[in-house]
């Protein structure tokens, strides 16, 4: 091993890791979020200013258990004569330690670290092959020890690394080191079948068609003991949790694969792990503008704690730390999902929103849809769509242009206008009812905002294979034309609709690859023409669940929603003579209660309507309607005891 020169720690960045401290202008808040932990600024970060030459020594090999040797380069910090052993810092590379420069690692080492940086198998001249996440766990538990006790290291050893180079932290944790005392995955996986190679079930798309991996992946279409062996599930993370290794997890709300990430700090976290999540509004890369620390020292508190234990808070601060979109500023949080998130409901219905051109310019609406209430469906093509642009670019994050032109092809159910800035942050979830003429179909979806102009932009986006929603390891056959309930779990975010504004739900059979989507990744499209039908009648109500974020009321959650029953009901003639006027004034007169701060008596007046419409002749009003009255009301009663007590 040869000394081949000091190494400057102002390299450029790694893995396209940013360390700007600038912050865009702060925007609005969601309403009730006034008092939460925002965070006002920078703040000189609690490390220690101490700084060390770095030495690089070149082809260091390592030995694993089969023989394999693996080539990495050392960075060693150069300490005063007499110091102690250091920590140790263990980066694996897949694509080869020559690839990308050292600089994460080495700001670690310039702070007295020992680093290690290591080529995977196949790669940067190590032995073996490389392949589809080989071997991760293994020799990732063989460069730990190995470090552990060579003369430079004290015992304890870290990890680092982001994209492909975080999946070897999780797989290593599993395998279970006893040197191993923290980790810091970033930008990364933890089931990689589902969260990216097969997203939500669908094929492989943008990103991940390219032959030598696709070719392996394409042999393993279900979640087989192929994928099982090389993805971490919530029994890992349990088992990860009881080894008692930390991990502070790193992602974007932009970037592909955070959504694993955070799946991962949540199943992680509530198994009782040690954990700490930083998300910001990054694609695939992180750092930039972060607050109220820049990331290179998040990373040095991470390690300085739990490998060298300083007392320097970074476990004393809440664990969560969100960048809000649209409010445009950084957040701590307790725990994610946010504990006190409310889940509220909007419920997809055929009346019209006058806001789109689309197939069916459907609604979004509190109440639940009456009987009978229609049916709508498209035709997918796996060359003509419609298709949805609901992948991300690599380099850029999701599309900020206008998506009214593919809105036009798809269907949409479109909220009405906000009353108040709405903070939406966690999964949003969809549940629905849908048929199709063919046995294997996809669902893609996106969350759209719409302006008041009727511009509308790109929240967030979800897919889903039909078959594999059910068994992705053994998927049934399903039945043409036959009705099936789904749940998906749209891509997490933290954003802000401002006042305004509308939320708007787009559907679709396929993605596609925009123009403006430089290096895309996404699902693939499905191979198997269909015509898919989404329901949304009484019988087989489909909705929207929002995890909602401060005291704001999404649209037709409250009041309008009332009104929207009566609507149904009157023009159903379900409702007859003079009590029309006398339900909807009974209404109007507890809005406006509400409105003024008398939530008390809004709240009896409601109760007065529930024990009208029960004593009314059935001539007027029969007792299904009665009952359906009722129940509206109460639904009411308690949103707003709810948000009363926030």
């Amino acid at each position: 091993m040869n000394i081949m020169r000091m190494w400057l720690t102002s390299t450029t960045v790694a893995f396209c890791i940013l360390t700007s401290t600038g912050l865009t202008s702060a925007g609005d808040r969601g309403l009730g979020t006034e008092g939460r932990q925002w965070v006002a600024g920078p703040q000189t970060p609690p490390t220690s200013t101490e700084r060390y030459p770095v030495t690089a020594q070149e082809n260091v090999r390592v030995a694993m258990r089969d023989g394999v040797q693996l080539n990495s380069r050392l960075l060693l910090p150069t300490l005063p004569e007499g110091s102690a052993r250091t920590p140790c810092i263990l980066l694996i590379n897949p694509y080869g330690h020559t690839s990308t420069p050292d600089s994460m690692l080495g700001d670690l080492v310039s702070r007295g670290y020992a680093g290690l940086h290591v080529s995977a198998r196949g790669v940067g001249g190590s032995g073996g092959v490389a392949g589809l996440y080989d071997f991760y766990d293994e020799d990732g538990y063989d460069l730990v020890e190995w470090m552990a006790v060579q003369p430079w290291c004290n015992g304890n050893v870290g990890m680092i690394g982001g994209s492909r180079l975080g999946i070897p932290q999780w797989r290593t944790a599993r395998e279970g080191p006893p040197h191993l005392k923290a980790i810091a995955p970033a930008v990364a996986c933890g089931d990689c079948y589902f969260d990216h190679w097969y997203r939500g079930g669908t094929l492989p798309g943008p990103g991940r068609n390219q032959p030598p991996l696709y070719d392996i992946a394409l042999q393993h279409r279900n979640f087989d003991a192929f994928w099982r062996e090389r993805s971490i599930i919530k029994e890992d993370y349990n088992a990860i949790a009881r080894r008692g290794i930390p991990a502070m997890v790193i992602g974007g709300w932009m970037d592909y694969l955070t959504p694993a990430n955070i799946r991962a700090y949540r199943d992680f976290s509530a198994a009782g792990g040690q954990a700490k999540l930083i998300i910001g509004r990054w694609p695939h890369r992180t750092g930039e503008g972060l607050l109220p620390y820049d990331m290179m020292s998040y990373q040095a508190l991470w390690f300085d704690h739990y490998l060298k234990g300083q007392d320097n808070g970074i476990n004393q601060e809440p664990p969560v730390l969100i960048y809000v979109q649209g409010a445009d500023q950084w957040r701590f949080e307790k725990a994610w999902p946010i504990p006190d998130t409310r889940a509220a409901r909007l419920y997809l219905r055929a009346l019209k929103s006058g806001s789109s051109t689309s197939l069916n310019d459907g609604s979004l609406t509190g109440p639940a849809p009456a009987s009978g209430e229609a049916s709508v469906s498209y035709s997918y093509d796996p060359v003509d769509g419609p298709f949805l642009a609901t992948g991300v670019s690599q380099s850029q994050g999701r599309l900020t242009i206008d998506q009214r032109p593919d809105e036009a092809k798809v269907l949409t159910w479109t909220s009405r206008a906000l009353a108040a800035p709405t903070e939406i942050s966690g999964w949003m979830k969809f549940n629905f009812w849908a048929s199709a003429t063919q046995t294997d179909t996809d669902f893609i979806l996106q969350i759209t905002d719409v302006d008041p102009d009727g511009t509308s932009i790109q929240v967030t986006t979800g897919a889903l294979n039909a078959p594999r929603y059910f068994d992705r390891t053994n998927p049934p056959s399903l039945e043409s034309g036959k009705m099936y309930q789904y749940q998906m779990e749209i891509e997490p975010t933290s954003y802000v609709f401002k006042a305004g504004h509308r939320i708007r739900l787009d559907m679709a059979g396929g993605c596609k690859v925009a123009p403006e989507q430089p290096s895309p990744q996404g699902p693939g499209k499905n191979p198997h023409p269909s015509t898919v039908t989404i329901h949304e009648d009484a019988s087989h109500p489909s909705y929207l669940e929002f995890p909602v974020i401060g005291t704001a009321l999404l649209p037709t959650e409250t009041f309008d929603g009332a009104r929207l029953v009566v609507d149904d009901l009157v023009q159903a003639g379900r409702i007859r003579g003079s009590k029309e006027k006398l339900i909807y004034g009974q209404i109007d007169r507890a809005a406006e209660s509400w409105k003024k701060g008398r939530k008390a008596k809004a709240d009896a007046q409601l109760q007065a309507l529930e024990k009208q419409v029960g004593s009314y002749n059935p001539r007027f009003i029969d007792p299904m309607t009665a009952d359906r009255l009722t129940a509206e009301s109460r639904r009411l009663r308690t949103l707003l005891t709810a948000v009363r007590n926030r």
